[in-house]
């Protein structure tokens, strides 16, 4: 029967009549292999298996093959124009890598690997944090050493040998990481150079008037014994304090209260520190608040509050209570009060920091523990002594009752019971306090002489230069402006000993410092030579320069002595730009780091080279977020839900429980998770992302196979020449790669994955079902197979070359699998891809959506059924019919670009409604959209899908053989061909 010459009549056939026309189908041949030879079947050994430890043994054995180590160097030494700075932000040395270390590393390494492809050279050398408390006290940990019975050179020693030890081990981790860097170049704080350069800068900071010395309170922590920055707090939501109400006894009222009683009258006042009401020397109110004077009923009292506060003083002394008059705030000026502990007769002082709705609009004031109460002071002249050592006890001046009482343990308690009859209430109060992130203990705000940065000075021009700086995301942005807003000074000493000297002299009967540039120049040059331990080892006359000795005289210099302070470590951080980026105008193109260094890393850095150069040292910040388990719960080794990055590599003891993943799947984790908040880890995570990778495994596996013979010198086929599904895979290829760049530009890794899925999911998985016949049954150097192996060329080379900088691993364990390719180069030796524009055809993929549509409604009809097994005749009007032709001339064929899309034996094409349907068919109706001119056209085609009526080709599997004995046409075509050649 002649295709083209079907019955008069449209008539449908029953549900299941092509699956019954299909079981009284003549008896095919038994498959069997007797062609195999001679079809072009995929060769490849490049392996898939991802279990059983397989990736990282293939991984490790890559970075040895492909010089993992020797990539940064090797770059450094070529010829390129321009040049990409990403700063380390140096980890800290004190202790094993965990997954935020990954998430970091990784990050930063992306970012580098895909620069490098662009052709930059890039500049990028890593760094360790190794001075601070927590180092110091792991090191005296390990020994269970007492820092009090301990010289500083003995404790020095200590806490330098731990970080070193540290720095070997977190350097090997990220060494198997696949982290591009020269791992013999470090930086490290504690480096003679770094260190005495980081003096420098501290010093053209105190030259221009930002470093200063005073005393005043300062978050204090007595665990460790010294002062703390904002940047070092961390607060406890559910901290609890004793809260007191205290009444104090007024002992001079002004006429405008008098007039109202003449009885005794008590100022009530609220705190969360107990302990501080014995320095307690002035009340402070506001004048635009309104206050209420209420008597007690029974005793006759008479309190004073803000009125707002009347209601929860009712309730907590239980008792009637007569309102007598409420009066403005400005009504207190004047009225002095007796200090409960002390006896004195103290001033109310009007102030804007008392604030309504807050305790009870009367706050007691102790000048040497809270900033704004010092402020008070300073203006209003009132003493500020601190009577709290750095343990946090009571000095002999507290008074004998005090003495020796901890505050935290009995000096609460302590003070209540000296309060007596002053006391209206106890009550334990739950609020967020601030706790020494190092120890997890509370600090205390404490008066001591510290060392501070005026950053009130530097900040506006600090805001204005942020103005330029790129934030990623760009939600972070106000992160970065409020933490700069509210911090008014930076304390940058602390009083330990680990870490870099404050090099100041201190004149020891009048505590005057000396500091100059001589002596600071001197004392660099020693550092540079011999090493920080000096400060400590080395007497005063050799500290000093021989001049500064000879101008100060030996009366002066006899009574210097050497200051005891270091500097604070995000001082040490924060100025590495004046070491690292030396040779780049101090000025890196990127800081990458979490979103907790807006208060710490990137801000000290961007406060000391305003400070110094008046310019930010970075041009982009790009911050990520904080892991958890895959429940979005903190981490915790208490829990049990701690994360280890080698575990997720290597595996754990027992593998069934903790499989090895290898290093591309913690990148893939990396890379999909960086720009969110929490960033989730776990079983059930690592396992999808393995899926992910084994799939793209695959799609590699697959073009590996096929271009396994392909001499792209020799075998590429021009464009113009490819066939329409070929140019049009090219489109989708330039749009997607397009799209790939433009997500590693803005640094969204995590798009340029989920795009890469969406590409082989459906593009590259569509192509390749439709492309393996040409490519396998197709003579071996016919333009309709090499046609479509060019393209798959392409492919693969920018497949492989998007996934380069987040699985370079892979990346270049298929590079090595290219054709004609040399096993020793690198594919961060080749670079990124040039999209040729002559690829991009929208007209192209419009027409080509028709077909995808008619190929839509075939397999909705046809389901599970294999479509090779029947041929389809279309029907569609003039415009859609014309665009059709174009990828099929003839009226019928079994090799034209539509049949190969349709994926059927046979498709006819009419441009005429056929006047019969055979019985064994079924056929239905469809819609489509035209392009025309920009405009969009709907048009409706008919398609009957009639079960194949020639009979199955042994060789190429499909029903286009006219005998059941002999292969098609096509194929003997083929083997003639082969036997001819």
């Amino acid at each position: 029967m002649n295709r083209c010459i079907l019955a008069r009549e449209f008539r449908l056939s029953p549900p299941n009549c092509l699956h019954t026309s299909l079981r009284l189908k003549s008896k095919e041949p038994k498959k069997t292999k007797r062609y195999t030879q001679t079809l072009n079947l995929p060769k490849t050994n490049y392996q898939l298996t991802l279990r059983d430890g397989a990736a990282i043994k293939r991984e490790l054995n890559i970075q040895k093959v492909c010089s993992f180590d020797e990539l940064y160097l090797w770059q450094r030494r070529e010829d390129r124009k321009q040049q990409f700075v990403l700063h380390d932000g140096p980890p800290y040395a004190n202790g094993s890598t965990h997954v935020g270390h990954a998430i970091n590393k990784i990050l930063k390494d992306i970012v580098n690997r895909y620069k490098l492809l662009q052709g930059y050279k890039i500049h990028y050398v890593p760094g360790w944090d190794c001075h601070g408390l927590p180092i110091e006290l792991k090191a005296l940990e390990k020994g269970k050493s007492d820092h009090k019975k301990m010289e500083p050179l003995e404790i020095r020693k200590k806490a330098k040998d731990f970080a070193v030890k540290v720095i070997q081990t977190q350097k090997e981790s990220f060494k198997q990481w696949g982290i591009m860097a020269d791992w013999e170049k470090c930086y490290v704080t504690l480096d003679p150079e770094y260190q005495a350069t980081q003096l420098e800068v501290l010093y053209k900071m105190f030259d221009k008037g930002f470093v200063y010395r005073d005393y005043m309170p300062v978050y204090w922590s007595p665990s460790s014994r010294t002062a703390l920055a904002e940047s070092e707090l961390e607060y406890n939501n559910q901290h609890v304090s004793k809260s007191v109400y205290v009444k104090f006894l007024l002992s001079e009222i002004p006429d405008t209260i008098r007039t109202i009683t003449d009885k005794p009258v008590y100022a009530v006042i609220w705190t969360t520190t107990p302990w501080t009401l014995p320095f307690n020397q002035a009340v402070c109110y506001n004048h635009n608040i309104k206050y209420e004077l209420m008597e007690h009923v029974v005793n006759g009292e008479v309190y004073l509050c803000e009125a707002a506060f009347s209601e929860k003083l009712r309730s907590i002394l239980d008792q009637s209570l007569t309102s007598l008059a409420v009066v403005d705030g400005k009504d207190l000026k004047g009225i002095m009060y007796k200090q409960p502990l002390t006896n004195q007769n103290l001033s109310f002082i009007s102030a804007d920091h008392v604030t309504s709705g807050k305790g009870t609009g009367l706050v007691h004031t102790a000048p040497a523990h809270g900033h704004d109460d010092f402020q008070i002071a300073v203006k209003h002249k009132l003493p500020v002594e601190c009577k709290v050592d750095e343990d946090g006890r009571y000095m002999k001046s507290a008074g004998d009752n005090l003495y020796g009482k901890t505050i935290g343990i009995d000096a609460d308690q302590t003070v209540i019971d000296l309060l007596k009859d002053n006391l209206l209430h106890v009550e334990d109060y739950v609020h967020s306090y601030p706790y020494d992130w190092r120890t997890k203990l509370p600090v205390i705000t404490r008066a001591s002489k510290q060392w501070f940065i005026n950053t009130n000075i530097v900040k506006k021009r600090a805001l204005e230069c942020l103005k330029d700086v790129e934030i990623i995301p760009k939600t972070s942005e106000n992160g970065m402006i409020n933490q700069l807003q509210t911090r008014p000074y930076w304390c940058i000493s602390r009083q330990r000993v680990w870490g870099v000297p404050f090099p100041v002299f201190y004149n020891k009967q009048t505590g005057d410092p000396v500091i100059t540039k001589e002596s600071i120049e001197h004392i660099c040059g020693l550092i540079r030579n011999h090493g920080s331990d000096i400060w400590w080892s080395w007497p005063v006359t050799e500290l000093l320069p021989h001049s500064l000795l000879e101008q100060l005289g030996p009366d002066v210099v006899n009574e210097l002595v050497k200051g005891e302070d270091i500097l604070d470590i995000w001082f040490d951080s924060g100025t590495s730009w004046a070491t690292v980026l030396k040779d780049v105008d101090n000025v890196a193109d990127v800081y990458l780091e979490g979103l907790d260094q807006f208060g710490g890393w990137f801000q000290t850095s961007l406060l000391t080279s305003i400070a110094v150069n008046n310019k930010p040292p970075y041009k982009q910040l790009i911050v990520h977020g904080f892991t958890t388990d895959e429940k979005g719960k903190k981490m915790s080794k208490s829990v049990g839900n701690v994360v280890d990055p080698s575990t997720v590599i290597h595996g754990g003891k027992n593998k069934s429980v903790e499989p090895s993943y290898g290093v591309d799947v913690l990148r893939w984790w990396t890379a999909r998770s960086h720009l969110e908040t929490n960033i989730m880890i776990g079983p059930a995570i690592l396992d999808k992302f393995q899926t992910d990778i084994f799939n793209v495994r695959k799609c590699l596996r697959f073009l590996l196979g096929n271009i396994s013979d392909f001499d792209p010198n020799k075998d590429a086929v021009e464009y113009s020449s490819l066939l329409p599904q070929d140019q049009y895979m090219l489109h989708l290829l330039y749009i997607h790669c397009q799209n790939i760049t433009k997500y590693y530009e803005e640094y969204h890794f995590s798009k340029v994955l989920l795009d890469m899925e969406k590409f082989i999911n459906t593009d590259f998985s569509f192509y390749s079902s439709i492309i393996k016949d040409r490519c396998y049954c197709e003579e071996k150097h016919s333009v309709e197979r090499l046609s479509s192996i060019t393209v798959q060329y392409h492919m693969i080379d920018m497949i492989t070359k998007s996934l380069a900088p987040i699985l370079p691993h892979v990346a270049e364990e298929v590079y090595q699998f290219y054709p004609n390719i040399s096993k020793e180069e690198s594919v961060f030796k080749s670079s990124w891809y040039s999209l040729n524009i002559e690829w991009k055809k929208p007209d192209l993929k419009n027409k080509l959506e028709c077909i995808l549509d008619i190929r839509k409604d075939l397999n909705s009809i046809l389901a599970a059924e294999n479509t090779l097994e029947y041929d389809v005749v279309i029907y569609a009007s003039q415009l859609l019919h014309d665009i059709l032709k174009e990828f099929q001339k003839e009226t019928t064929s079994s090799t034209s670009s539509l049949n190969e899309i349709l994926q059927m034996s046979h498709t006819s094409l009419l441009d005429k409604p056929p006047t019969i349907i055979p019985e064994d068919s079924q056929s239905v109706e469809g819609l489509t959209t035209v392009y025309v001119k920009g405009m969009k056209w709907p048009e409706k085609f008919k398609l009957i899908i009639i079960p194949a009526m020639d009979h199955i080709c042994e060789r190429c599997r499909r029903y286009t053989s006219k005998s059941s004995t002999a292969p098609c046409d096509r194929c003997l075509s083929v083997l003639a061909d082969d036997w001819i050649n």
